[in-house]
């Protein structure tokens, strides 16, 4: 063969093998962007299935808003409710013609939420439109005409505000395709320009310094507020109203005026209306500022809101936990079992990631809850694991933070070991001024109730006791805390300095102001105290001051037969004669 064919048929096995490599690069083009386009479509279909799930959480928790949760036989129903909505979600999923997916809407719409609707919506669109992206225009106007797809578009509409970014995008996308009505075009565009203008609202709101600019934006751009925004709104004012910022001397706003300002009114309908679709992280956040602001919230929005929180536990964050049964607590709300259950249950997973400020507050909850929790509800294996927690951790708590943390144990009946008990008592009389009046008699009872003679007997109880003396002559402790004291200076064995003891019953029985009538429980314990004590007995004006505000006791039905026996048993040896006792002091009940 000449030189000049051997050049020809390797240029033409040189443009063959060029043709080869091309042919393989387009069909490994085709096949990325083939297996590209199915992971799209199984990430959409994965996150309508999330979706789906949500929904369904979210439906069940508004339904439960109002009737105090969801117990028992409701449970069941609820359960049901989502496996049909996840069994819906995959029977739309598999459908390979529109009319397959109209005909799941006319035999089950009723059982659709808002995704399952805006699922099928975006299915037919899917399966209307050809591998070229053009839309069959002749298929998809027999199904526009259909009754079927305006019922499915009614129950798009109708669910717009339970839809995330993805639902959103879904709607927007199916009606452009679907060439809808430029009306319908133009509402679900502006519902993502909305969730866009939502973001940049946020960081307004995080940012703001005062309550009044606040307000204005609820007023100026309550359309755009999500569920977010109002949580953020809510939690923003509530800290700008209790709080002083440096530099300021007095809040932003007074309590009194904000509650009477529309605008704050428009803020609390948009987060009753939204109560059912917050994170645990809204919800968390507006039960704090409730609190905080002491704000007279209705029953059913506090329903409400701890429906969504047993609904959202299973994942939420320890300070969210905490947070939330802290606040239902200060606000006077009795949980129900089934928050209870699915808090606990959160709690026990991530115990270890507890800080101090979250199983102090969450042990101050079950505290205030536990006299009228039934046994099953008795919170006892979060008690111990919260317990144990802050012993691994104690170190890092403030002195403020472990004398709430010995009241709530006391209340709890779960007493830390003898060496804890000791640690916690020498950290806060180190350091008294830290405590509040509350704080200071709270940690002196908790030792009345957990504590030895031993600690009784140390220095750091007398240092804290002294201090509570003194604190009671300055009108800075409550008149239940000082006979709480009394009461755990006689458990002890202790007797504290006639003159702080002086101040300790004068701050309970003085008649300085327009002082109510001693509570009963104190009562008895600033009597039974007393008469423990070796070198005080009550006054004779003291003495007129017991027996008068047990009289107005007595006539107000306030005292019971244990109360009028602990009275007999202790009057004597505090000074008060068991004649001017017997006066006021019901009968004895007769045991035949």
């Amino acid at each position: 063969m000449s030189r000049c064919a051997l050049a020809a048929a390797a240029g033409t096995t040189a443009r063959a093998a060029t043709r080869r490599d091309a042919t393989r690069r387009a069909r490994a083009t085709r096949d990325a962007l083939g297996r590209r386009g199915r992971r799209e479509r199984r990430a959409a279909t994965d996150a309508m299935h999330d979706g789906a799930e949500a929904s369904a959480r979210r439906d069940d928790a508004a339904r439960g808003n109002r009737g105090g949760g969801l117990e028992g036989p409701r449970a069941g129903e609820g359960r049901d409710r989502r496996r049909a909505q996840r069994e819906i979600q995959e029977a739309i999923g598999a459908c390979e013609r529109a009319f397959d997916v109209l005909e799941i809407v006319g035999r089950r719409g009723e059982a659709f939420n808002a995704v399952n609707s805006v699922t099928a919506m975006y299915k037919i669109s899917r399966l209307l439109t050809s591998r070229a992206g053009r839309l069959r225009r002749s298929e998809a106007k027999q199904v526009s005409a259909d009754a079927r797809f305006s019922r499915l578009l009614e129950m798009v509409e109708g669910g717009v505000q339970q839809l995330d970014k993805v639902g959103l995008e879904h709607r927007r996308w199916a009606y452009h395709k679907m060439a809808l009505p430029s009306e319908y075009r133009m509402k679900a565009a502006l519902s993502i320009r909305l969730l866009d203008r939502a973001k940049d609202l946020q960081g307004d709101l995080m940012d703001a310094s005062d309550v009044e600019f606040i307000l204005t934006m609820v007023e100026e751009q309550e359309e755009v507020f999500n569920k977010v925004n109002a949580s953020t709104a809510l939690h923003r004012v509530a800290r700008l109203t209790t709080q002083r910022l440096p530099g300021q001397l007095r809040p932003t706003m007074e309590r009194s005026t904000l509650f009477g300002d529309e605008r704050f009114q428009t803020l609390m309908s948009m987060v009753d209306r939204m109560a059912g679709e917050m994170s645990m992280q809204g919800v968390s956040n507006v039960l704090w500022a409730l609190a905080r602001l002491d704000y007279p919230a209705d029953e059913a929005l506090l329903e409400a809101l701890a429906a969504r929180a047993g609904s959202q536990a299973a994942s939420a964050e320890p300070k969210n936990l905490s947070t939330t049964l802290w606040a239902l607590a200060v606000l006077g709300h009795k949980p129900r079992s089934k928050l209870l259950k699915s808090i606990s249950e959160r709690a026990l997973a991530v115990a270890h990631d507890f800080r101090s400020p979250d199983v102090v507050n969450m042990l101050w909850a079950y505290a205030r809850w536990v006299r009228y929790l039934p046994p099953s509800d008795r919170p006892t294996p979060v008690v111990q694991a919260m317990l144990d927690q802050a012993v691994s951790t104690m170190q890092s708590y403030t002195p403020y933070q472990l004398a709430n943390l010995s009241w709530s144990l006391a209340m709890l009946d779960c007493p830390p070991a003898p060496r804890v008990l000791e640690y916690v008592l020498q950290t806060v009389a180190s350091e008294p001024s830290k405590l509040d009046g509350t704080a200071l008699t709270h940690v002196l009872w908790a030792y009345g109730v957990m504590g030895s003679p031993h600690n009784g007997a140390s220095s750091d109880f007398s240092k804290l006791l002294r201090e509570s003396g003194r604190r009671a002559g300055a009108s800075q402790v409550g008149r239940t805390g000082a006979a709480g004291v009394l009461w755990a200076c006689g458990r002890l064995g202790v007797e504290p300095d006639a003159k702080d003891t002086a101040f300790l019953v004068d701050r309970i029985y003085s008649q300085k102001g327009s002082q109510k009538t001693v509570d009963p429980q104190a009562l008895v314990h600033s009597v039974w105290g007393v008469s423990t004590f070796e070198n005080y007995s009550f006054d004779e004006k003291t003495k007129k001051e017991v027996i008068r505000n047990l009289s107005e006791l007595v006539s107000a039905g306030s005292i019971g037969s244990v109360h009028a026996n602990a009275l007999r048993d202790s009057a004597e040896d505090a000074g008060i004669s068991l004649e001017s006792l017997e006066k006021v002091l019901p009968a004895r009940e007769s045991i035949f």
